[in-house]
């Protein structure tokens, strides 16, 4: 009974795990550089000096000019403050697809000249939504369920041998139990992060895939007769000047704390300053909110009900934004070794059942589909860095045209490998994407050496420096792997 439940959960996690898990190697990988949004947005404006002057309240006004062009456009734009991850003031707003960043200097309130870029903020936006607004957020959500299905499977597949897996590691095995043995050793340690960020992570989107409607009058919506409806042209936006800024921030850390403010959002009939949510793993989402008209107080919001405390440490542990430096690696290299895992099921599916089904169409494309997800996804990633530093800075939307450049590798990396493998030279799709992936990372460090205003060959910022070592350390595993390919 035992082996035949085994039997039966090894197809499963093998067919679920396959299906969802291409999709589920690009969260894996950009939910890893997103616990680094901060510090890539650094890297990808060079022209921001490391260090930042002490930070002055007297400067907040001198941001308000584009604020309230942000608003005269419909934007809701809001005001990050000086932290220890990015010691500058920055004006941000939503597009509908990214954060746009403009830095300032925190004591003088003088706009910085830095290059526009998608930012670090990209990778967030992928992680979340793939781009795509709310039919993303629903796929993304339904992998997440497709995770904990194989997840479930995989632990009771490996259970009765567990630390016997563990402990024997083969790496000059043959390939299929080299793999394997990968597999298992990139999964099993790291199960609890995996297990709690597919936990966190449905949990979050919930309402995505089980939306709070009435079926029964969406029914009625249907089938009932629809009146026409004039809809009255729309005004065009006018704002007040916003009041003084120091001020307020005066009297709202009377309530949230002093230096205790995270950002200030800027909406029609409310000013709010919201505190910096770094001490313990639960977004508690406390504000205090100023009128944007006088600048009179309005009201202190911290909601404490169980349903909300829930929510609010769900998001907590799934966004990290509480952890410190040595937290975050660890959420870094945990995600890391889940993308891992995923490709190196992805490819034990593959390896088990190129004797029986390799002649036919629906596996080659299925080995085409691989090849673009796993080294075209990566290969994708790191022309998006390339692009930042090869994109004339006065492109005008440059930060699209980063966009772009990654969308488009990624798309000419699946493309090529589908005709690889449709023309039954998959291993040469392999080959060429995975050297092309281990030229741009080894070519990283140079390329940023010669891009990067005053940049010395002694002495790097830690971001700078991380990004390097970790684009060079990629480059040399990839080189590895198409020696042994």
């Amino acid at each position: 009974m035992q082996d035949n439940l085994r039997t039966r959960m090894g197809w499963l996690h093998a067919w679920v795990g396959f299906i969802a898990g291409l999709l589920l190697f690009c969260v894996f990988v950009t939910g890893s550089l997103a616990v680094f949004d901060t510090e890539l947005t650094r890297w990808l404006q060079p022209e921001i000096p490391p260090e930042a002057p002490a930070f002055s309240p007297q400067s907040l006004d001198h941001t308000l000019p584009v604020v309230h062009e942000l608003l005269l456009q419909g934007e809701k734009p809001f005001i990050t403050l000086p932290s220890q991850r990015d010691p500058f003031l920055r004006v941000q707003h939503h597009d509908g697809y990214e954060f746009l960043t403009v830095p300032y200097n925190p004591q003088t309130g003088e706009r910085l000249q830095a290059r526009d870029t998608a930012g670090g903020k990209f990778f967030y936006d992928l992680h979340y939504t793939l781009r795509t607004g709310i039919y993303g957020a629903t796929l993304i959500a339904a992998a997440g369920l497709a995770l904990l299905v194989t997840v479930g499977s995989g632990i009771i597949i490996h259970l009765r041998g567990l630390v016997s897996d563990l402990l024997l590691v083969r790496p000059f095995a043959s390939r299929l139990r080299a793999w394997l043995d990968a597999h298992v050793l990139a999964s099993v340690p790291f199960i609890p992060f995996v297990i709690m960020m597919a936990y966190t992570g449905t949990f979050i989107r919930a309402r995505t895939l089980f939306p709070p409607v009435s079926y029964i009058n969406s029914i009625h919506n249907i089938v009932s007769p629809h009146s026409t409806v004039l809809v009255p042209p729309k005004k065009k936006r006018e704002f007040p000047g916003s009041p003084s800024l120091p001020p307020l921030l005066q009297e709202a850390e009377k309530t949230l704390g002093k230096d205790q403010t995270s950002f200030i959002l800027f909406l029609p009939q409310s000013l709010l300053f919201s505190r910096l949510d770094m001490s313990v793993p639960r977004l508690k989402g406390e504000h205090v909110d100023f009128s944007p008209f006088d600048g009179h107080f309005l009201r202190h919001v911290l909601l404490s009900t169980p349903v909300t405390k829930t929510q609010q440490l769900m998001e907590g542990i799934h966004y990290a934004r509480w952890t410190g430096p040595g937290l975050r690696w660890l959420y870094f290299l945990s995600g890391i070794m889940g993308a891992v895992m995923f490709a190196s099921g992805s490819i034990i599916f593959l390896m088990k059942r190129r004797k029986m089904s390799g002649l036919r169409v629906i596996f080659r494309v299925a080995e085409g589909l691989t090849i673009g997800f796993i080294p075209g996804f990566i290969l994708a990633t790191l022309a998006f860095f390339w692009a930042n530093r090869l994109l004339p800075v006065s492109l005008p939307e440059r930060h699209l045209a980063e966009v772009h450049c990654f969308f488009t590798i990624w798309a000419l990396c699946t493309v090529t490998g589908l005709i690889w493998s449709l023309l039954h030279h998959s291993r040469r799709g392999w080959r060429m994407q995975l050297s092309a992936l281990a030229f741009l990372s080894i070519c990283l460090t140079p390329l940023d050496f010669f891009t990067r205003p005053g940049a010395s060959i002694f002495h790097a910022p830690t971001v700078f420096a991380a990004t390097d070592l970790c684009a060079l350390f990629l480059g040399l595993v990839t080189l590895e792997m198409v020696r042994r390919l």
